[in-house]
């Protein structure tokens, strides 16, 4: 379809693979460009596609989606990769996230919140489902006394952590339960705690203080 979604699909299983596919396929504004049960298929089938999203299993027989999501990002720079996975292990969360990659999704996640993660990270956002912004957290949460983020409460590292995963003020009201102009009240004042002056400021203490 002119004008779809290039979606490129890897997993493991053929059952998964099969449905994640027709479920793609079935939206306007999707199209998937391809498919792959391993690292080595993608590698067979890649040197063309050049996809848009590149939705990966954590798991696969021959590697893990983190690496595999690395590597295709630097063949197709303007590619963006979600893991979809059963994993909520934190240190995947965290890790496909300081790797560069643009979201990670639980399976058990409803259809349209996959399609919804697929659009999003297609424009630039970080997604993270249900149940995998805790590890985040947590990592802000572990920041030793030290820190430049010692000044913040945990509700201050809490909304830092989900802007240096790269989600916008409206994300991260949704994240927290909070409403917007709440969320953007707390930025000014951990903006102030830190002594910075910008948001950008701020996210680069956070990402440079490990979270």
């Amino acid at each position: 379809m002119t004008g779809a979604l290039r979606v490129l699909v890897v997993d493991d299983h053929p059952v998964v693979l099969a449905g994640l596919t027709a479920l793609i396929d079935a939206a306007d504004d999707l199209t998937v460009c391809g498919a792959a049960k391993s690292v080595a298929e993608v590698r067979a089938v890649a040197a063309d596609l050049a996809p848009d999203v590149c939705v990966l299993d954590l798991q696969l027989p021959d590697g893990d989606g983190i690496t595999l999501g690395r590597t295709l990002k630097q063949q197709w720079p303007t590619t963006r990769v979600l893991i979809l996975t059963m994993s909520d292990d934190p240190g995947a969360v965290v890790r496909s996230l300081g790797t560069g990659l643009d979201g990670y999704l639980l399976k058990d996640s409803d259809p349209h919140e996959l399609l919804t993660a697929i659009r999003s990270v297609a424009t630039g956002a970080t997604v993270l489902g249900r149940g995998t912004s805790a590890p985040v957290v947590a990592a802000s949460n572990a920041a030793p006394d030290t820190s430049p983020l010692r000044a913040l409460d945990a509700r201050d590292r809490e909304i830092l952590a989900l802007l240096v995963a790269g989600l916008t003020t409206t994300q991260v009201a949704h994240r927290v339960f909070l409403a917007p102009k709440t969320v953007r009240n707390r930025i000014s004042g951990l903006m102030g705690k830190l002594g910075v002056t910008t948001r950008d400021e701020a996210v680069s203490l956070g990402r440079a203080a490990g979270l």
